[in-house]
């Protein structure tokens, strides 16, 4: 087959004439042998393919239709974790979804041009050693089945092309017209790429390429996800010839399980490890920074990711991300952690039910010298990935303040401002003696300013930060990064994110400055799939494995090594086959793996936000200065109303599987939409 001839570019399987390509460059210009019968074409034509992989990176826009991949606007784009409860952001303010868009259509001509390269670089064999063609067949198969696990977590069962489908030379528009494959053979069959990955490519590579344990631990991911389907799911969904594209078997849920654990533990052969590298036993700050460090430096932890240069190719994380005070331009403040996120995390300031303890026993609130001092002695892994409020970042203090308390009451005796409950704006509230302010310019008026009584711990703050001596004795009534009464780009939560973020003071965070790598899979999460998977295989009644390790045994021990890497305590026992166990391992997802843009798919697949998220508001922390008192108290409550958006969030059910774009569905009769739209 002549490589002028490209395969039909499916919509759910079936193309309009108006939608088949027969001359698309540059497959017209050179012919077959110039692209795959030398190593320089094949690796020009196989960087294409990764450039196409559709991870969900920093160039991941989730609410983008028409392309949500290899987006390069310069900022920060909507994520998952705005809608999961990790942050709240001025871009989802309730509940939002990865519109139907075209990512079916781009996913199949991604598939094409895979099996383009499989199918024809055997061709050209004897133009390169067994090693390199294993390899180029190994890369290829292993972004066949990325490809199709993104198909698959999103709709369930979807259309298998594992060929080059030539229209019309051997294939009538009918037969191009495919049914949707059950959602447990399209599971299957990225196994099966996967395995095929695994066994033909090599143990190293350079970056950005994928080794075998790569293929490993992506394929443990998979496997997790159809299992936690298989087990959880109640959808089954069968329009066509009783085929289940809804849904897998429950009986499956343990070959899934043991598929995961066995690509897991095939991952410990390539001498991966948690990264330790500036950790140090019972040094918090050692091992904050230990942690900082995984998502800023090559590290022993990362398995697969994706990587930018500085001039030539950057990302715009920092622009969306970092904070208003050290902002260089452009944007700010989009992604800023919950509190009920943060809770998940040790500190000792908490009550008995786990939750933020502002108030101290007759119901006032507690005052501190300043509002880092409640987080005293947290886990270092929740300093490392939040920036709370007071804390260092770029050698500057993030000022985070609310408002000013100005009563000649103490605070520790007055009433609470709000209710934990509140969602109306403080500005709407008329409280008496607080001072607020609408917007960063007003925050920035002398003016506004507020007189600090003398001998204030924070007199000369501001002249300090300013060098302009009638700011002395005086504060801004909120903080340099707000917040704010009025809508904009300032902090909305009490908290930042910090994961991520170059720490370094002359970083540039505009336009597209960037250059962090993006980390698709560490051993971290390998270590948390195994637990998992572990756990599952005990609960369907698999004590051991087939090499008579302990499942609980295996499971104990990751989530150890991770909470000890992590500066948090041990368990306390080793885990058993209970729910309360179980959800012990998912929330020590939820801590390791926040903001990578795992927990959206682990919420999914779970099958809980539909009751997790029913009119659901997420709480923030309000830092509060009073000047009689010369310290700060900290408000808890929903997040604030603000120009119409409440911050509320419910799930709905049949968004577990997504909707596929209307006309790929009007052009396919046979290829049917999911359940719901």
């Amino acid at each position: 087959m002549k490589l002028t001839r490209t395969i039909l570019l499916f919509i759910c399987g079936v193309m309009t004439m108006s939608c088949i390509d027969l001359d698309r460059p540059p497959l017209n210009v050179v012919g077959e042998e110039d692209i795959f019968g030398s190593t320089i074409g094949t690796d020009s034509y196989l960087a294409r393919l990764y450039t196409n992989l559709p991870l969900e990176d920093f160039r991941y826009w989730f609410t983008h239709g028409d392309d949500m991949f290899n987006q390069t606007f310069p900022a920060i784009h909507p994520q998952p974790d705005n809608i999961t409860g990790e942050s709240i952001g001025l871009d989802i303010t309730s509940f939002a979804s990865e519109p139907a868009g075209s990512f079916w259509n781009k996913a199949y001509k991604w598939i094409r041009d895979v099996n383009i390269m499989i199918e024809t670089l055997p061709k050209y064999q004897d133009r390169y050693t067994e090693e390199q063609f294993q390899n180029y067949m190994g890369q290829a198969y292993f972004i066949r089945a990325g490809i199709y696990h993104a198909l698959a977590k999103r709709y369930g069962g979807v259309p298998i092309v594992d060929k080059v489908i030539d229209y019309p030379a051997t294939v009538s528009l009918e037969g191009t017209m495919l049914y949707r494959d059950s959602e447990e053979s399209t599971w299957d069959f990225i196994s099966d790429d996967y395995d095929r990955a695994i066994s033909m490519l090599p143990t190293t590579a350079n970056k950005g390429r994928a080794t075998r344990y790569a293929a490993a631990a992506l394929k443990s991911r998979a496997m997790l996800h159809a299992g936690s389907i298989a087990k959880y799911n109640t959808i089954d969904y069968r329009p066509v010839n009783d085929v289940r594209v809804c849904g897998i078997p429950s009986e499956r849920a343990a070959d899934y399980f043991k598929e995961a654990y066995d690509a897991a533990k095939l991952v410990d052969e390539g001498g991966f490890a948690l990264y330790k590298g500036e950790w140090v036993s019972g040094n918090k700050e050692a091992i904050t920074q230990n942690f900082i460090n995984i998502f800023l430096n090559d590290t022993p932890e990362t398995i697969f990711g994706r990587y930018w240069k500085l001039p030539e190719l950057g990302h715009a994380f920092d622009n969306g991300v970092q904070p208003l005070q050290t902002s260089t331009g452009g944007q700010n403040s989009r992604s800023c952690p919950t509190l009920d996120f943060v809770e998940m995390y040790e500190f000792d300031n908490k009550d008995d039910n786990g939750h933020f303890a502002n108030l101290d026993e007759s119901g006032h609130y507690k005052l501190w010298d300043s509002p880092i001092d409640a987080f005293e002695g947290c886990e270092p892994r929740l300093a490392a990935t939040v920036i709370l409020p007071m804390a260092e970042f770029k050698n500057q203090t993030i000022e985070i303040r609310r408002g000013i308390y100005t009563g000649s009451t103490s605070a520790a005796r007055i009433n609470r401002l709000t209710s934990s409950e509140e969602a109306r704006n403080y500005g709407e509230l008329g409280i008496a003696d607080l001072s607020l302010v609408n917007t960063l310019s007003d925050n920035n008026n002398e003016g506004n300013f507020v007189s600090l009584n003398e001998g204030s711990q924070y007199y000369d703050d501001l002249y300090n930060r300013t060098q302009t001596e009638s700011n002395r004795g005086k504060m801004k009534v909120s903080g340099e990064n707000g917040p704010f009464t009025s809508w904009g780009e300032f902090n909305l939560s009490g908290f930042y994110r910090r994961k991520y973020l170059n720490p370094d003071p002359s970083s540039l965070n505009d336009a597209t400055q960037n250059e962090q790598p993006w980390i698709e899979i560490r051993y971290a999460e390998v270590l948390l799939n195994k637990a998992e998977a572990a756990w599952e295989l005990v609960s369907l009644g698999q004590a051991t494995s087939s090499a008579g390790e302990n499942y609980l045994e295996v499971a104990t021990r990751c989530i150890n090594d991770i909470r000890e890497r992590g500066g948090a305590s041990l368990l306390s026992g080793p885990l058993s086959s209970s729910e309360e166990d179980r959800d012990v391992i998912r929330t020590e997802r939820r801590k390791e793996l926040a903001f990578e843009n795992r927990i959206w798919w682990d919420l999914k697949r779970w099958r809980i936000l539909d009751d997790e998220q029913v009119n659901k508001k997420y709480r923030i922390l309000m830092p509060f200065y009073s000047v009689v008192d010369d310290k700060y108290f900290l408000d808890v409550r929903y997040t604030e109303n603000r120009n119409s958006a409440t911050w509320t969030f419910t799930f709905p059910e049949n968004y577990y599987y997504q909707e596929i774009e209307t006309n790929e569905i009007r052009v396919n009769p046979n290829c049917k939409q999911n359940p719901g739209y």
